[in-house]
């Protein structure tokens, strides 16, 4: 039985994957150098994130902190054309429905993250919501450890949802199962190697909550 479930929040979600391109694409135009498109884009995000910018940008001549900044002023304007992933109010439901406790576990900042939960409506829907204290998007493995933790949760109840090939490793490492979506930031590819079950799409965790009460 499923006790407590650990959301990703950006590609999961949150169907962000638009405006993450778009504010790194602006970042590359203001540098004239040539847009990426989304293969490369999923090719090359990777956490920490410090390695998809040392892919994309010269950090030899940028101020990696200093992208950062850019990075999220752009997203945060482009992120007005976004919405919650397809099924990610029924998932929730269904979850909820069978006894769940829910938590959001991001690498992104924790006030945005908070900020952003609310604009989309669904804030109240979790026990946690587990951000960063800054914006480098490192790993979340000791945050979600600390959150089931608290909770006296039984990891190999806990159940993941992500996007990226971090959220099946932060998975392993908790003891705790993991599917993950393949409409988000990562090529599906990489994450078939993860060895995790996959989905295309939120509205399969439907089924997935009901049969598991």
């Amino acid at each position: 039985m499923i006790t407590h479930v650990l959301w990703d929040w950006n590609g999961t979600l949150l169907d962000d994957v638009a405006a993450s391109l778009a504010s790194v694409n602006d970042m590359l135009a203001r540098r004239g150098l040539p847009p990426i498109g989304l293969p490369r884009y999923k090719d090359c995000i990777c956490v920490p994130i410090r390695g998809f910018y040392a892919q994309v940008f010269d950090l030899s001549r940028e101020d990696y902190d200093a992208l950062l900044a850019e990075y999220n002023t752009g997203y945060q304007l482009h992120l007005k054309d976004c919405g919650l992933a397809a099924g990610a109010l029924r998932a929730l439901d269904a979850f909820a429905a069978a006894g769940a406790r829910q938590a959001i576990v991001s690498s992104s900042n924790q006030a945005q993250l908070l900020e952003n939960a609310a604009r989309y409506g669904v804030a109240d829907r979790f026990d946690a919501v587990l951000g960063a204290a800054d914006y480098r998007a490192d790993s979340k493995i000791e945050r979600a450890a600390a959150y089931l933790a608290a909770a006296g949760a039984d990891p190999a109840q806990a159940l993941v949802i992500g996007d990226l090939a971090h959220d099946a490793e932060m998975a392993r490492s908790l003891g705790a199962r993991c599917v993950l979506l393949t409409a988000g930031h990562e090529q599906p590819e990489r994450l078939r190697a993860a060895g995790v079950p996959l989905i295309d799409s939120l509205a399969a965790l439907v089924s997935f909550a009901a049969s598991d009460r």
